[in-house]
């Protein structure tokens, strides 16, 4: 078995940029992230106890399907907006004509059809790249109703240290080419990773003190955002 060492994680951050240059990178990609979906249940818990009557946002980069893991539990009408216009395609194939699948580039005014009509927006692993991230969640906000719930879910770099050793090591175990690609991407993420601190840090000096970060479980965390009714 290969063995990995936990201090591969710097005290500062590297953003992520993955390499999805051709189909065969993104695909990969997409497989990965799936893989990585089923440790955000206690996250999925939290989703469904927040969905009420109304349409729900997913804002991310659109790998994985997680919005797929969401209405396997209960029916929510549901529009997903991609940051990463090559996840467009695979994820309408996952979700079907009934979930609206659109591209939208981070960063830019999210679509005026969208903003403030929405009880709960939600995203998964968009944070990773952000350079300033408070600008994407003031974009997310925009999209939620009076009295709506944003809530924003992904990797930290602060993770607990026994539970990271255990998934480094299991993930080295795998020699196969799919095994290489699955710890070296997940190395990156958690490279390109914010702690808490960090994005607490980023929301005081927006002016972002009624946000809420904290950890999601042992290796994610979780921005909170209550929109005033």
């Amino acid at each position: 078995m290969s063995t990995v060492s936990t201090g591969l994680l710097p005290a500062v951050r590297t953003p992520t940029r993955h390499r999805l240059s051709d189909e065969a990178d993104r695909l990969a990609y997409d497989r990965y992230v799936a893989a990585r979906n089923q440790y955000k249940e206690e996250f999925l818990d939290l989703l469904e106890s927040a969905c009420a009557d109304g349409p729900v946002l997913e804002v991310g980069p659109g790998y994985g399907g997680f919005a797929g893991l969401l209405l396997a539990r209960r029916p929510v009408d549901l529009r997903v907006l991609c940051t990463d216009p090559g996840a467009v395609g695979p994820l309408r194939e996952r979700l079907g004509a009934a979930v609206p699948v659109d591209h939208w580039p981070a960063g830019s005014p999210l679509p005026a059809a969208l903003a403030g009509h929405h009880p709960l927006v939600y995203s998964v692993h968009a944070l990773g790249e952000c350079l300033e991230p408070t600008g994407l969640l003031r974009g997310l906000a925009r999209a939620l109703a009076p009295g709506g719930r944003l809530l924003v879910n992904d990797l930290r770099r602060d993770p607990d240290p026994f539970i990271l050793e255990y998934t480094l090591r299991e993930m080295a175990a795998d020699d196969s080419p799919d095994g290489r690609y699955r710890l070296r991407t997940y190395l990156d993420s958690l490279r390109g990773a914010w702690t808490s601190a960090e994005l607490r840090e980023r929301l005081d000096a927006a002016g972002m003190a009624d946000w809420a970060v904290g950890p999601d479980g042992p290796m994610a965390l979780t921005v909170e955002h209550h929109r005033a009714t």
